[in-house]
Order: structure tokens, then sequence, then C-alpha cells
């Protein structure tokens, strides 16, 4: 979602339930995705004087608009404790608007965060979370010279345990607890492009290796993990909560081993009687979906949907060479008699 999606009123009603139905059970923390910028259309036409109908950033007037408009949406949700912001890959992105001022996409990434903070943590007290990933590590240059203009300490960074996005055979963002700042680890439990939960995701290995490598990273506080994508893919009460099971054993005791996971959960959720027939058939899911939804390593079914040809980021955007050196990854051949 949007923060801007409050303004309407069924939406409102069913965000300020939420919120009152979670405080009550006992959550202590509730915050709200949001991007920045908007699509263009959403902004006045009066502040869009730039060339090509872009957004003249260095009017004043704008960032003025731009903050009680913060405001203004803040106080229709009074309950929330913070933001998520997501600063790159928006609607209308900073860095192609216009500012004679500000001289590179950097300043104007920082800009947006810092203008955004000054209604959320200036003024309301409120938590920001600034949530970043990169499509290339010349991105990446942008974004960390981002962070080097923050005007708030208290700002927290959310990096994705992956460069770009959450596939398989990506390997850990190299640069997550390399900039100075809180940061906590997005895990995507949901598993958007691995099946989202309907193809089974029972691969505790996977995320204790990931989870094992952050953890003991300097400047790393904590995870953050997505349970779903849209529907009725959440993975509560499925197979797929073992990995959100695995994240809190692990949390709890880094000494847990993948069998323990296995055997505690599948006891835990179905019985010990299950546990020689659920258990090989859990540890079969990682292979199971490596072989349907990525080929020779890649990736290349739509966000889990088996649509592979008409889906050109697959073969570009997505590949997981392109953050590996040497490119080499590594496919389990298995033949049939």
């Amino acid at each position: 979602m949007d923060l801007r999606q409050v303004k309407e009123p069924e939406k409102e009603k069913q965000i300020n339930h939420l919120l009152e139905k979670a405080h009550q059970s006992g959550i202590g923390e509730l915050v709200v995705w949001d991007h920045a910028l908007y699509p263009l259309d959403y902004y006045p036409e009066e502040f869009k004087t730039g060339p090509e109908g872009t957004i003249d950033l260095d009017n004043p007037v704008f960032w003025t608009w731009f903050k009680q408009d913060y405001r203004d949406m803040i106080a229709l949700i009074p309950q929330v404790d913070g933001l998520i912001l997501t600063f790159i890959e928006t609607g209308a992105r900073a860095e192609r608007q216009y500012s004679r001022s500000l001289k590179s996409e950097a300043e104007k990434l920082a800009l947006v965060i810092n203008s955004v903070a000054d209604v959320v943590v200036g003024e309301l007290d409120k938590k920001l979370y600034i949530r970043t990933f990169s499509y290339s590590d010349s991105e990446y240059d942008a974004i960390i010279g981002c962070i080097e203009h923050l005007k708030y300490d208290e700002i927290i960074l959310m990096m994705k345990e992956t460069p770009h996005d959450f596939f398989l055979t990506h390997p850990n963002d190299k640069y997550a607890g390399t900039i100075d700042r809180p940061t906590i680890i997005e895990f995507d439990i949901g598993n958007e492009f691995n099946g989202q939960g309907v193809i089974a995701n029972t691969w505790p290995e996977y995320v204790l290796k990931r989870w094992g490598d952050f953890v003991a990273r300097k400047n790393i506080i904590g995870y953050v993990a997505r349970t779903d994508r849209n529907g009725t893919t959440s993975v509560i009460d499925k197979p797929s909560e073992i990995l959100l099971y695995a994240l809190q054993q692990y949390s709890n005791d880094t000494t847990v081993a993948a069998d323990k996971v296995y055997d505690d959960f599948i006891t835990l959720e179905y019985g010990s009687e299950a546990l020689p027939y659920l258990k090989p058939a859990f540890k079969s899911a990682f292979d199971i979906v490596t072989s349907s939804l990525y080929t020779l390593g890649t990736n290349t079914a739509n966000h889990s949907s088996l649509d592979f040809d008409p889906y050109p980021s697959s073969y570009a955007r997505h590949v997981s060479g392109k953050w590996i050196d040497p490119p080499l990854v590594y496919v389990k051949l298995k033949y049939l008699n």
C-alpha cells in the first residue's frame, strides 16, 4: 500500500480497525508501508515546472505542500507508530525530477527522505524505516550516498536479504551491515517468486544459512519477514510457516540445526507420527521449486506464475550471475531410471 490510500474512507476505516485490534492484542509497534514519491499525477500541476512536466525540487512551496500532505495523512491514522518508506523504484522517481541545486541522485533521494522524516520523526516522534534495494552496483552507490545526507540518526535501514529481489540463487546482500546505521534484514517468507506458499516453501536450511551470515554482521539489529503476497497466500498455518519458525529459533539459539527445525516444527504442527512421512516431503521442496520456477539457476517464472516467455525481466534484471563473482550457479541434476 501507499500512505495516500488512507484518504479513501473505506481504507481509512479498515486500517484504523486493524491498528486498534493489533494494539489490543499486545503488538507494541505498528507501521504502514509507503512509497515516495507517488506517481506524478498525484501532485498539483503547479509544481510540475521542470522539463517534460517534472517536479521542480528547488521550489520551497512544493516541500511545504508535501510535508502538510504527510501531516494530514498520518492524522487520519493516529494509532500508527511509524512508516516504512520505499524511496526507490517509486511512481515519480525522485532522482528523475528536476533540480538546479541538487547535483546528484543521492542528494535528490535524501531530500525526499529528510522531508518525510521532518514530519514523521522531527514533529510526530514516530519511527521511520527506509527500505532499500537496487538493480545494480551503480544504483547502490546512489543509495549509499543518499544515506550520508540524512538528517536524523533515528532513521533505521531495511535491506532485503538479497540484492534487487528475492531469488533463491541470489547471494546475500553484500552491502547489508556495511552502512553505519541500524539495519534490519527483510526476509521474504511469503516467497513472491518461489511459489508464494501455494507451492510448498519448506527449506529451513536456506533461511538459517542466510540469517546466520547476517546476524553476525555489524549494524544488523534484527529482521522483518513478509508472510504473504496477495489474497490467500499467507504462510500462516501452512507448511511454509516452517521458515518463520526457523528464523525465530535461530534468533533464540544460533546453534540450532535444520534437522531440529524440521523435527520440531512437523511434530508440533502435525504430530510425531507424521514426521517420517512429512520430513522427506518438506526436504524436497527446494529442489522442486528450483527445477520448476528456475531454469539453470535463473528464475524464469513471472512472480511464481508459469508464463515463462512473456516476462523479459527473467532474462535480464533477474539473472543471479550479475551479483556473483565468478558468475557460477550450481544445479542439481537427477536422472530417472
